[in-house]
């Protein structure tokens, strides 16, 4: 890697994790010399970066400059869509390409995932609740990477994964936070476990379409009630 591509590699790093973190939130304007300033770098690695990353779909070039991209309820339908067809296709092949210690740390976050949920059973709504509920959030998405890792795609990994950061900017206006939702999904994990252990590749697909048909539906009204409230 030349030096040049360092620059324009940790600028691209940069700017990602400011987008993913929420500091440039969803309609974000992004231009070149005071972004450059902000970094404390040269325009060239910025330009780069910034067209990197409307490539991945996190930014939309404008006549002048960029803007963190804003997505329409309809679009984040879209969105759900790609996910469910790529993330059934790795529980599809994780059921057959799994090794026996990446089952193991499946099945380790599921039972963590139990007991935080039988935690948040008994903590009622308050503060108790939404702090099991935040320690749930990590989890669940530390649980579907290790599927996409034990699919053993680095094609299917790489094209969820961006697809799952375009997701990531509306996780915040997206959030599960009834216990029957967040059960229902957890019961899904243990059969979707159970269709990995069984090398069951149509199971591990099935049951992973109607696990992710549940989340679509849920996050889609949160959304929805969430642009509502704010309006």
């Amino acid at each position: 890697m030349t030096v040049r591509e360092g620059a324009t590699a940790e600028q691209h790093r940069r700017l990602r994790q400011m987008i993913m973190d929420g500091e440039l939130p969803p309609g974000s304007v992004l231009l070149e010399t005071p972004l450059s300033k902000q970094l404390g770098v040269s325009r060239t690695p910025v330009r780069e970066a910034l067209a990197r990353l409307a490539q991945e779909g996190l930014i939309t070039r404008r006549t002048r400059g960029y803007v963190v991209h804003e997505l329409r309820p309809e679009e984040i339908i879209e969105v759900f869509d790609a996910r469910i067809v790529l993330e059934c296709a790795i529980a599809e092949r994780a059921a057959t390409t799994a090794d026996d210690f990446q089952l193991t740390r499946i099945e380790q976050l599921t039972e963590e995932l139990e007991r935080l949920l039988h935690r948040l059973r008994t903590a009622g709504k308050g503060a108790r609740a939404a702090k099991i509920r935040d320690e749930i959030r990590p989890l669940n998405v530390a649980w579907h990477a290790e599927l996409r890792a034990a699919a053993n795609s680095k094609t299917l990994t790489g094209l969820l994964e961006q697809i799952l950061d375009v997701q990531r900017i509306y996780d915040p206006l997206m959030k599960q936070t009834e216990y029957e939702e967040i059960a229902l999904g957890q019961r899904q994990h243990n059969e979707i476990v159970t269709a990995l252990r069984k090398r069951d590749p149509q199971a591990a697909k099935d049951t992973m379409a109607a696990h992710l048909t549940t989340v679509r539906q849920s996050k889609i009204a949160e959304f929805t009630r969430t642009v509502h409230e704010r309006t």
